[in-house]
């Protein structure tokens, strides 16, 4: 995949209050263009192309038909990109075939007609965009405001945003200048394409959908540079997916969206650990910010855990309804992500993580650092499973966290390290994991009943009934925490 075909972009929500002063700073000077835009995306029934990865579209742009593969890079920016000017909407795939991604199409779409399945429209998207150019110090980049519709059989869907594009240049000096328009405009950071979102109506599905974590790829002999950009990368996804459902997403995954925006935090402070002195730290404030948004929304996380689960299993054990809990504490969760100082943590990282340069000196080989630092960890986290008895709550919930971080560094650094056996420890890892987060959580359920209990007797019966859960996922995590301490060391 050559650079040529690479494009670098960012895209955000404008919100409604901003809508006009953007456009009018667009328009300033005559310099911008206005342009209606017809995209009509294409795929086979069973959605291959989508699952791939790939977009193809035919454009209807005036007079001028375009056809496109677009394909996913990996990272927040980049984006593979090849169009070519068709006589008509005819479409014609050989037209990507000195592409990698172009012949990957060439082979998807041969192997689906092999099956009886054909490429089919799958949704059309109508915009009209203002577009303009603007040199800044060291980069030249087009603006484009979208207002939007996209059209699946009778869906329709509306859509507002704007998106910065390099066209030459520095990719930090386009950063520089997309923080200076975010701020200005309230702009909200939204990593989704229109490809995924038109997939997303055309088949009924929620929008922003959940992002579970992924296991990075990179080569076994990666240097520890472009490994931990790969770490990198899923971790920001994973945290700016979750974090634009928590604006956009429906309210039924509102608890799973705050749950997997922490879990990509909380992994990439964890990466930055199992990285830590081969590859180069973020300041100070970057990390500061993480744990500032990660701590706020635990305060619904734990709202979510005590009115979810818990409130069933109580409720089917027959438990006094309680007078309702005075509200207050729990964020406003569009107000956070949409924030100043959210979405200012979000393009930061990522300007950090665009500017990500090797350490300086010679560096050992990565595969050997990675197994000497696991090891190392792997001991001292032996000695707190075979203390599981002696530990206090807090103690247990160190312990969690150890295990956790563990997983995490064993996940970031498995394409170093023997498959199998690290598929076994990564099992192992997972159940002691979740047999310490159900303490940890009947833990703050017991803590929030007992502080009511004062006030309303009917909290005891959860008390009770919680402290006798407590010994049986003590029990649990015994066994669990048992098996992680005799798992078999990785080698050398």
């Amino acid at each position: 995949m050559s650079d040529a075909h690479v494009e670098i972009e960012l895209k955000f929500l404008v919100p409604a209050a901003s809508r006009a002063a953007l456009a009018a700073a667009l328009a300033e000077r005559g310099t911008a263009r206005r342009v209606a835009l017809i995209d009509a995306y294409f795929d086979t029934p069973d959605l291959r192309l989508a699952r791939a990865g790939l977009a193809w579209r035919m454009r209807r742009e005036g007079a001028r038909w375009v056809q496109g593969l677009k394909a996913a890079r990996g990272g927040a920016l980049e984006r593979f990109e090849h169009e070519v000017v068709r006589p008509d909407a005819s479409l014609d795939p050989r037209a990507h075939a000195e592409t990698a991604p172009g012949r990957q199409l060439l082979e998807m779409l041969a192997q689906a007609c092999a099956e009886g399945q054909d490429a089919v429209q799958r949704f059309q998207i109508q915009q009209r965009r203002l577009l303009r150019r603007v040199r800044t110090r060291g980069a030249v980049v087009d603006i484009a405001l979208d207002e939007a519709r996209l059209v699946a059989g009778g869906d329709v869907r509306s859509l507002r945003e704007v998106e910065f594009e390099l066209v030459s240049g520095s990719t930090t000096a386009m950063l520089d200048l997309v923080e200076r328009w975010r701020r200005r405009y309230g702009l909200v950071l939204d990593p989704r394409n229109k490809a995924e979102r038109g997939h997303a109506l055309a088949a009924g599905l929620a929008d922003p959908p959940l992002r579970k974590a992924a296991l990075p790829r990179y080569d076994g002999d990666a240097g520890a540079l472009d490994a931990f950009g790969a770490v990198c990368d899923e971790c920001l996804a994973q945290i700016g997916r979750n974090a634009i459902g928590l604006i956009e997403g429906e309210p039924a995954l509102r608890a799973e969206h705050v749950h997997q925006t922490r879990v990509g935090i909380r992994r990439l402070r964890s990466a930055l650990r199992a990285y830590r002195g081969w590859v180069a730290e973020p300041p100070a404030e970057l990390v500061d910010g993480l744990r500032a948004l990660f701590a706020e929304l635990g305060k619904a996380r734990d709202s979510d855990v005590l009115a979810g689960d818990i409130a069933a299993e109580l409720q089917r054990a027959g438990a006094p309804q309680l007078a309702p809990a005075a509200a207050g504490g729990e964020p406003d969760l569009t107000a956070l992500v949409r924030g100043e100082a959210t979405q200012r943590l979000l393009l930061a990282w990522i300007a950090w993580r665009v500017g990500l340069e090797p350490l300086a000196g010679p560096q050992q080989p990565l595969k050997r650092l990675a197994r000497r630092r696991l090891r190392r960890w792997h001991r001292g986290l032996v000695d707190g499973c075979r203390r599981f008895d002696e530990l206090e709550p807090a103690a247990l919930h160190q312990l969690r966290k150890h295990v956790k971080r563990q997983r995490y560094a064993l996940e970031f650094l498995a394409p170093l390290l023997p498959r199998q056996r690290a598929a076994r420890h990564l099992q192992v890892l997972a159940t002691a994991q979740q047999a310490l987060g159900e303490i940890n959580d009947l833990v703050v359920a017991r803590d929030r009943y007992q502080a009511r209990v004062a006030d309303d007797p009917a909290a005891w019966f959860a008390v009770g009934w919680l402290s006798a859960r407590l010994g049986e996922a003590r029990g649990t995590a015994r066994a669990a925490l048992a098996l992680l301490a005799a798992v078999e060391p990785l080698p050398s």
